[in-house]
């Protein structure tokens, strides 16, 4: 999960992520990518189900 990082010249805070399974309706957003980690393991240890990330384009972030 979250393997493709790619490093940015601009750090503009923290990134907001959309964590969801694809094995079932679980879906969660986290602030930065540690925090998005932890919900996708987690959640992945409990169904064995695959989880991914990505990132929240800034346009869409409404928080």
């Amino acid at each position: 999960m979250l393997a493709n990082r790619k490093p940015t010249d601009q750090d503009d805070g923290t990134k907001r992520y959309l964590v969801k399974c694809e094995g079932c309706a679980f879906e969660d957003t986290a602030d930065g990518r540690d925090t998005a980690t932890t919900i996708g393991t987690d959640h992945q240890r409990e169904t064995q189900h695959e989880v991914v990330a990505v990132e929240v384009p800034p346009a869409l972030d409404t928080s």
